[in-house]
Order: structure tokens, then sequence, then C-alpha cells
């Protein structure tokens, strides 16, 4: 490169005459720098004057915010006035993308100032409309509103941690987040809430060679068009996160993006795709990676100030939070739980004891009741009595969650069936109007009757059409791991929860193959809570040792083998129980011939239950 030559196409250089270009030749020095890389600091000083032979630089004073003051391109220049005065440079400069430059020192630059008035003159003149433009700049971002100031305070303070997770999914999240950092397009980050989706997009941007600008949060729930403007200028070259971004119209985001400036990114967050993002980053919830559960307790325990986290929890306390569903928050609730625990332990070793389920609740107001019904075959109808006995004296049920049966009865009792009804029903139902042979493979018959049947009671309604809400447990046919159902049409999830296995083919719902709930959540008393109820009445209908049978067929030899290989998870998960009642039901049938027996059973345990359940009920309300 004739690097003379080259100097020429600068304007305040070119109008040199060749004896000023052969005096500072000596002098000069090539600089090549990679995007991101901060060629000067501010409060630092500068040892050469630098002209942009190419490529773009940014300039930026930090105050309370990073104020962009201006954008360098080929031809111009920087560091003259620390050059020239020793003084440190007031303004932070910055490449964006590859950037080559050539410098002098001060030696060289006071010997062409010294012999080239027209130099001297462009300098100066550069220099005195340079420092205009910097202090209105800065007056300009001074005006900002407080709110804004405030609210990126408060953003830098956050502490997101570490993204803990040693499961093949988290592996694979912060590889995608390396990708997604070296590009600029407009990114959406999908997933529940509580996911941990802006904890991403944090990542993302400091990752970046966006990490020494400003990153803004907005909500999309309350979006003020003002506010965006100002903190899209106040951010500029940054990054602007938009939460929910799916609660807003699509017009309306079209018009949010285009208004950015080119140097400042946008990453929205929401619960389904956007069409006009250019990148997707999709989030798992919690439940679906309960591997990471372990190294996520131990970075909040370790995040709260605590040494050896992993001495501070019991393995039973550990096997229970990861066993809990945690559908409201996600991440942020697993948070909470262990913040709390922490406190009730004072420090000390966290057990199943100092564990708390569910949402907050006003105090003074009525808890919320659900019933968690159990798996049981046949013996479920004892659910229809614990129903009745509640109804009678009138406590009410504000959620329900079931497995296998418990999912069939409370489906159709969500779904306005009376309790008379399935007393004048189960007695009459016959296995044959729930399953149809098939090829022997993956089982004997197969459950897709079971869900005219449902239809037939309640319509093929979805999961939100329901009276109370109402959530099934079902289990991966393959990992065997617990699958929640809550969207979708009931009745193919019934079918999905109530496939015994080895008895009948895995259903397919969506994309998954699932079996009966029984394998993961017997009785789901966490997806109870994780719903959000306060009070829990759990009913187990696991057969008590004194009423096990030798199995008479092979049906009740896989049901009694799923019943001892259960019964430990049940008595973990029913710590969670506030009330936990157990039918006398003295018969391991599998016909529903005997349905009004277990009926009866069902309410007789119910109404021995019904002044504890009161107490439990009295306990929240009063103040």
């Amino acid at each position: 490169m004739n690097l003379l030559h080259d100097l020429q196409s600068i304007p305040m250089i070119g109008e040199l005459n060749d004896q000023d270009m052969r005096s500072i030749s000596p002098y000069l020095q090539l600089h090549d720098f990679e995007s991101g890389t901060v060629v000067l600091r501010q409060n630092q000083e500068a040892a050469r004057f630098h002209i942009i032979l190419s490529g773009i630089l940014h300039v930026y004073v930090q105050q309370e915010t990073r104020i962009h003051v201006a954008k360098l391109e080929s031809g111009q220049f920087f560091g003259e006035m620390s050059c020239l005065t020793g003084s440190p440079v007031s303004a932070t400069v910055q490449a964006d993308g590859p950037v080559r430059t050539v410098s002098l020192p001060r030696e060289g630059l006071l010997q062409l100032m010294d012999g080239s008035p027209g130099f001297r003159r462009h300098m100066i003149e550069a220099m005195v409309g340079r420092i205009a433009n910097s202090n209105d700049r800065v007056l300009e971002e001074h005006a900002k509103s407080s709110v804004i100031l405030r609210q990126l305070k408060e953003e830098r303070q956050s502490q997101y941690g570490v993204l803990a997770g040693e499961s093949g999914f988290m592996r694979g999240l912060r590889r995608r987040i390396d990708e997604l950092a070296r590009r600029d397009g407009l990114l959406c980050i999908i997933g529940e809430k509580g996911v941990g989706r802006s904890h991403a997009a944090w990542e993302i941007h400091a990752r970046s060679r966006r990490s020494e600008l400003p990153v803004f949060l907005m909500e999309g729930e309350s979006l003020n068009i003002e506010e965006w403007e100002a903190k899209c200028r106040a951010a500029r070259g940054g990054t602007v996160i938009l939460r929910e971004a799916d609660l807003l119209p699509s017009d309306l985001l079209q018009r949010l993006a285009a208004s950015l400036e080119d140097e400042t990114r946008c990453i929205m967050t929401a619960r389904r795709p956007l069409e006009l993002a250019e990148d997707r980053l999709t989030i798992l919830p919690l439940r679906e990676r309960m591997e990471d559960i372990p190294a996520l307790v131990h970075a909040f325990i370790a995040d709260a100030g605590f040494e050896a986290p992993e001495t501070l929890i019991s393995q039973e306390a550990l096997n229970l939070i990861g066993n809990f569903p945690f559908l409201a928050e996600n991440i942020k609730e697993l948070k909470r739980v262990v913040h709390e625990a922490l406190i009730r332990s004072d420090g000390d070793t966290i057990r199943i004891s100092h564990l708390r389920f569910g949402s907050a609740r006003k105090p003074g107001t009525r808890p919320k009741i659900a019933l968690a019904l159990g798996s049981g075959s046949a013996r479920g109808a004892a659910h229809v009595g614990v129903i009745k006995a509640l109804e009678q004296a009138e406590i009410p049920i504000d959620m329900i969650a079931g497995t296998s049966v418990g999912a069939f009865i409370g489906a159709l009792y969500a779904g306005g069936q009376p309790t008379s009804a399935f007393e004048r029903v189960l007695p009459t139902v016959r296995w044959r109007q729930l399953v149809r042979p098939t090829i022997p493979l993956q089982g004997f018959v197969n459950n897709h009757p079971m869900v005219r049947f449902v239809e037939k009671y309640i319509g093929p309604v979805d999961f939100r059409d329901l009276k109370i809400p109402f959530a099934a447990v079902a289990s991966h046919a393959v990992s065997g791991e617990a699958c929640i159902l809550n969207k979708g049409k009931v009745s193919h999830a019934i079918c999905a929860s109530t496939a015994i296995p080895g008895v009948m083919k895995p259903v397919q719902y969506g994309d998954q193959l699932l079996l009966d709930g029984a394998v993961a959540h017997p009785v789901p008393v966490a997806l109870a809570k994780s719903m959000g109820a306060d009070i829990v009445i759990a009913v187990d209908l696991s057969t008590p040792a004194f009423a096990k049978r030798v199995p008479s067929h092979f049906v009740a030899a896989i049901l009694n083998t799923i019943d001892v290989m259960s019964k430990r998870m049940i008595l973990e998960e029913l710590q969670l129980a506030d009330i936990v009642l157990n039918p006398r039901l003295e018969h391991a049938s599998v016909s529903f011939k005997l349905s009004a027996a277990s009926i009866q059973a069902g309410e007789n345990a119910a109404r021995q239950s019904i002044a504890d359940i009161l107490r439990k009920i009295e306990s929240y309300t009063i103040p």
C-alpha cells in the first residue's frame, strides 16, 4: 500500500504540499482494528492522532447513560485534543466493523500544524464544530425522562446470573446465544412466562459488539410510543428488548421495528412466533428439562451468598423440587421457592419442611382449593364420592388435577357433569366402550373409543372451555417423564392420560407419544399446587397392603406392578398435599361394576376429613 498516495484523498491532508507530506512521513503508523475494538477510551490519554482510512467508528460519552455523540467515517479524525494537550479524551471511540487508520504522535501533529496554516485552520474549525455538536448531544440526552435514567440504572444492577444447567438443551442454548450475538437482525425469543427469555436477550447483548452500549427493556403490555422513541434514542447503537411483543398488533410491531436506527438492535420476547422476526430462539419450559433443576437450585443458593451450595439442600428436598412442574413462572418461581426455603432454614440445610409451593395470595382472602385425583383404574369411582361429600359440605373446588382415571373423572366433572350422572352411569360402563383390540406390538388394545365416550358427555371441548380449571398428567412413552396436558382437546388428553402401559398402545398427542400418567405422577399434587392452589386435597387410590391379592389376569398384574412402583413417588408427592384422603377400597377389581361401593368409600373418606378441611380454610382467612 502507498500510504502517502492514499492520504492524498483525505481533504485536509490532500491540501498539503510535497514537502509537508515528506516531513510527516517518518511519523505515520498504520493501524487495523477488529469490530468492537475500543480504540480510545474516555478519561484516558491519547498518545496519537488518528485519521480514518476506511470503516466506521462510534463516539460516545459515559454519564448517567451512554450517550452517542458521533459517527466517524473515512476521512475524519479523532484523538487530536488529547494528543496535543496531554489531557484525557472526553469520549470513547469504538470500531463498528473492521477499521483502518493512520496515526501521528504529538511531535508529528505539531510539526504539521506549524508548517501548514491550511491544515491548522481546518483542524481548528473541525474541533470547534465537534465540540459544539457534542455539547448539543449531551444536553439533549440529559433532557430525557428521569424514568429512563432510573430504569437503565436498575437494569444495570439486575443480576441474571449464569445460564445454569448441562442438559442437551442448555448446551445448545449457549451455542445458539453465541451465534445470535454475532448477528444484527430482529430477533424473537419464544417461550412461556419465566423461562428466562429476558435473560437470554441480555446474554445476547452482553456477548455482542454492543456490550459496552446501553440495553433498555420495554413492556409490550404497557407500551408508550413516546417512551419507546426516547429509549431508542438513548440506546442508540445498543439494544432494545421488547417483552411480550405478541400482545401488540402486527402493524404496530412493524412500525416500531422500522423506527429503529440502523445501529440499534431490537430483541422481542413472545409466547408465540412473530412473522417479522429475522431470527428465532425458543426456550423450553422448566418441566421439559428437569435435569437442569439441581444446577439451577445450586446456582440460586450460591447467588444468595452461600458457599458449598450442594451441601445446603437435602436430596429429599431436591427430589421434591424436581417433581414440581412450575407451571406459573418456571425458573422465576423456582428461584422464589429456593430463596424462601433458605430463609425458613435460617441458612442451614434445606429440607422438605422448608419448601412452600403455589401462588402468592392476599392475606384474608379465601384460599384456592384444588383436588388432586390419583390413578387407580376402575377404583377411580371413589373420586366421585369425594366430590359429592365436598359439594354437600359447600367446600368449593376451584381447580382439578388428574392422573389416569383421576383425569377421566376430573375432566367430566370440570366439563359440567353432576355427581348424580356419575352414580348412574359408572356402574354400567364396560371396557369394550373404552377400548378396542389392536395388533399386539405396543399394546393389546387402544383406547381411542375413550375420545367418543368423553365427548358424549361434555362435547369436543378445549381445556379453556371447561367450567373448572383442569389439567391432566400423562407420561412420555420413551423417557417416562411427566407431560402436563392443559391445552387443546380435553378428550384427546384423557385418552393419553389413561393409556395403561403394556396393555394399551401409546397415544399420539401432537408430536408426542404418551402413556398413562401414573408412571410419572400417580397423585398429581405438585401439578395442583403449580396451577395456583393454596390448599390441595389429594385422593390416593393405591391399593393398601391388606387388600392386595394374587393377580387373576395379566391386566391386574400390570396394574399391580404400576401400583407397587408408584408407592415411593406417591409418598414423596403427598408431602405437598394439605389434606390426604385414602378411601378404604377393599377390592382391586378392574371392573366398573363395583363403582357404587367405590363411590361410597370416597364419600366416607371425605366426610371424615371435612372438619380438617374447614380448619385449613379458616387458617388462611383469619388475619
